[in-house]
């Protein structure tokens, strides 16, 4: 391969064409990016063309005019999330306006702080305290000796100046000269109850929508269930489709095996396949790929270092990969003479009705579908009259994972706890890097806590990839719960449990909060959107391939994750209210964030990322429970602020004594200040509980009304969120144990699952962010290939049709029992329907 220097223009590569940068942006737009057109007979309406489908007056969706409605075309999750970063944008509206008065208070002549250093900090007003003034401690007079702080000195230098005493005669302390407006906490009172009502509020207004686009789109969901414990050698489609048919007509009948290790290995082999093809260009070379004895001449030449370096992974050669081909046609080979047992079955009705029926009568607690004690099942419902079943709606068929079908209950358990536990270890490590970093710089600690939330969603990512989850939306809620986790720890809880309780309302303490909220509403969402690998991919790397094939490779999109949104979204809620009551400026760049987010993510939702896989509403349920805890330590984190004010462990007495201050200014010369104050004697000031917080002999009778207050609205809200959230919930997840229940959403479509455009069926196949389109796993002949959730040729993209299938094949051995099967019957209306169209 030759590249002229100064240009793209390539020579034939034996020749082949050369690659060209041009076809593949075409690729980019065509076959990359997703695209939608008018549905016929429409001017406004719009439908988004499946992966892989060209259609000619097509487009790509536009970033500023397409409406946020038309976003659920990504499915009912992606929707949700743009319309809560929406939603919570009002709310941050309502939420600033009443912090108004704050605000003023805190810029106010009568909260005398001085002017802060980070520019973050400086914005919406906060209730850092600058201002010191040295006090006695006891009745005898004191002589405090200080020096002039350096307002141009970095945070520490300078507050290690401000809150210093070089040296006493007597007993001297610095006390804090400012003073709280204690109405300030009845109007952070009322924005808690506007957020605890508004949530409620939200539920339901979600579930609306959830109500609403079921019954506007019909899916395969809705006419859909899953067979979660079938009996394994019920393998037999056609004996599904005779028991499910007393509920109506029966569409398609799937039967998922376990042979998850055989498409796994199958899908590698292609992996590696399409390597080889990358840098091979002619069909010659690409048909002597296999030959034993080339290959292993090409392998003995290349030298030591080179060998070694393939050994561990840090370089390849197409010798090394076609050894790793041979290798695993031995393997598959040896896997295609097991006998597999049925694991999951999907059944799809023609009727919604028919769907709903099944349900209403099958479903039984999970215990009873154990031990097949239910009672109320009667015999004719039982598979093969003896088997109660254990039946749920099915996920939505790009939902299901089924290399990962034949996954253990108890497997997964052990899997999330060896998980759970690395994440908790790496919050502890994280925690101790962000204690010693703050120590010397607050303004860096900040920062190191931004790039922890950048860098933590690729470490869980990969750790939870390691999980073997039955669906996209079990691995994303892992992943939800494990970034939920280190985020909120990172970015508040840590930070405010090493700060010191004398550091609250000090700058350097408020700093980090400030550039978290500031790197969330801006740093992260621009990186987001400047999308560096990707860009490097398609600018860079894709001019040094050698076909096509492989310069079209770096025309994918960047993989992404809707939990790691949804997180991004509520932890930058968790630190804006977490600080509120200390800095309510914060939530003006949380309002940001939240703006940046959804300009930023529609972006990349149309330019940038992978197309998802559809989603239910999960993540939003569990979005709002976390909404939920955040209230909860909101009111607590409040609490503690107005029940510590002012934070200097010193309470007044009805004493006096003359305080003298000789103090040092910056260009050496000194300052002595006599007056009369109130002596102070040493107290802790620090709360002795969280959620009922106890009063103090010397807090203020304001104060103190206060505190009762916060004591009371903690309790509530506490009762609350654990009894209208985690007690629904637990209470709910205990009764479906023993008895189960199917509540449906609105009323049955009368639609026909036959008659429905674009809709999907339960097709095995595998995904993965590594090929642009997935790879089928099943005999397609007995199935409707429009009822495949992406457009292809369907021949290229079968595992089944591999060679080292065919080879197995004729040596005789029956690989139709190695595949799941997914199996069409059709309905009396489609059969006289293709009749009259002369099908």
């Amino acid at each position: 391969l030759h590249i002229k220097m100064g240009d793209d223009s390539k020579e034939p590569m034996n020749g082949q064409p050369p690659p060209d940068m041009k076809a593949a942006w075409e690729f980019y737009e065509t076959y990359t990016l997703p695209r939608r057109i008018l549905k016929d007979g429409t001017t406004d309406d719009y439908r988004k063309l499946e992966p892989g489908e060209v259609a000619e007056g097509s487009g790509l969706y536009g970033v500023w005019e397409t409406p946020v409605d038309e976003i659920g075309d990504f499915g009912l999750g992606v929707y949700l999330y743009f319309k809560m970063l929406i939603t919570l944008v009002g709310t941050m509206a309502v939420c600033i306006a009443l912090n108004i008065p704050a605000v003023q208070h805190y810029t106010g002549s009568d909260y005398p702080a001085a002017d802060v250093l980070a520019f973050q900090l400086s914005i919406g007003g906060n209730a850092v305290c600058d201002k010191l003034i040295p006090v006695c401690k006891t009745t005898e007079d004191c002589t405090c000796q200080t020096k002039e702080f350096d307002p141009t000195a970095v945070v520490a230098d300078k507050e290690l100046d401000m809150y210093f005493i070089e040296s006493t005669t007597g007993s001297c302390a610095l006390k804090s000269d400012c003073t709280m407006k204690w109405d300030l906490a009845y109007y952070d009172a009322a924005m808690l109850g506007f957020l605890v009502v508004g949530l409620f509020l939200l539920a339901k207004l979600q579930n609306a929508i959830v109500e609403e686009a079921d019954e506007a789109e019909q899916t395969a969901q809705d006419y859909s269930i899953i067979v979660n414990d079938p009996d394994a050698d019920a393998t037999d489609p056609d004996e599904w489709q005779q028991f499910f048919q007393q509920f109506g007509h029966v569409t398609y009948v799937t039967v998922a095996i376990d042979n998850g290790v055989l498409i796994q290995k199958l899908a590698d082999r292609r992996l590696i396949g399409r390597m080889i093809a990358f840098e091979t260009a002619t069909d010659e070379e690409r048909a002597s790929m296999f030959d034993p004895t080339e290959n292993e001449s090409a392998f003995e030449q290349l030298g030591g270092f080179k060998k070694k370096l393939i050994g561990v992974g840090l370089s390849n050669h197409v010798s090394a990969m076609r050894k790793k081909i041979t290798k695993m046609d031995e393997e598959i080979t040896e896997l295609l003479t097991k006998t597999y047992s049925c694991v999951k079955v999907f059944v799809v009705f023609e009727t919604e009705a028919a769907q709903r029926s099944c349900l209403k009568e099958m479903t039984v607690g999970t215990i009873p579908a154990i031990l097949n004690t239910a009672t109320n099942i009667p015999e004719h419902q039982r598979f093969r009259k003896e088997n109660i079943l254990s039946v749920s709606e099915a996920p939505e068929p790009t939902d299901v994972i089924w290399v990962n079908l034949e996954t253990t209950m108890m497997h997964q358990v052990k899997e999330l706890t060896f998980t759970m536990t690395l994440t908790v270890g790496l919050v502890a490590i994280l925690g101790v890097c962000i204690w010693q970093i703050s120590e010397s710089s607050p303004t860096m600690a900040g920062f190191f806590v931004a790039a922890c939330n950048g860098g933590l969603p690729a470490f869980m990512k990969a750790l939870n990839e390691t999980e073997e989850h039955l669906t996209q939306g079990s691995r994303q809620t892992s992943l939800l719960l494990k970034l939920v986790l280190s985020r909120w720890f990172t970015a508040a809880i840590i930070t405010w449990i090493i700060r010191g309780f004398e550091n609250t309302i000090r700058e350097s303490f408020l700093t980090k909060a400030a550039a978290i909220l500031f790197a969330d509403a801006f740093t992260t969402p621009i990186i987001r959107c400047l999308d560096p690998g990707g860009r490097v991919a398609r600018n860079v790397s894709a001019k040094s391939a050698k076909t096509q094939a492989k310069m079209n490779s770096n025309f994918t999109n960047t993989a992404w994750f809707l939990a790691e949104r949804y997180t991004d979204m509520t932890k930058s809620l968790f630190v804006g209210l977490f600080f509120s009551a200390l800095y309510p400026g914060g939530l003006v760049w949380t309002t940001c964030s939240f703006v940046m987010c959804y300009w930023v993510d529609k972006y990349c939702l149309f330019r940038l990322w992978k197309q998802p896989p559809a989603m239910d509403a999960s993540l939003t349920a569990a979005s709002r429970l976390q909404i939920a805890v955040i209230c909860v330590v909101h009111s607590i984190i409040a609490g503690l602020f107005f029940a510590g004010f002012p934070f200097d462990n010193l309470q007044s007495t009805t004493d006096t004594a003359t305080v003298t201050e000789i103090k040092t200014m910056l260009d050496g010369t000194t300052t002595t200040t006599i007056g009369d104050f109130t002596v102070y004697t040493d107290v802790d000031q620090k709360p002795a509980g969280m959620i009922n917080i106890p009063t103090a002999d010397w807090m203020a009778s304001e104060q103190v009304d206060v505190v009762k207050m916060f004591s009371a609205i903690n309790i509530c809200v506490v009762v609350l969120v654990c009894v209208g959230y985690f007690g629904k919930t637990a209470a709910f997840s205990v009764y479906k144990l023993f008895y189960g229940e199917y509540i449906p959403v609105g009323d049955p479509n009368p639609d026909l699952y036959s008659f429905v455009p674009g809709i999907e069926s339960y097709v095995p196949m595998y995904q993965t962010d590594k090929l642009p389109l997935p790879l089928l796993a099943c005999n397609l002949e007995l199935m409707d290939k429009e009822h495949i959730s992406f457009t292809a040729d369907y021949s290229k993209q079968d595992l089944t049709k591999d060679t080292v299938i065919a080879k197995a094949q004729e040596s005789g051995t029956d690989i139709s029992k190695c595949f799941s099967v997914c199996k069409q019957y059709k309905s009396p209306e489609l059969i006289e329907s293709e009749n009259k169209q002369g099908k």
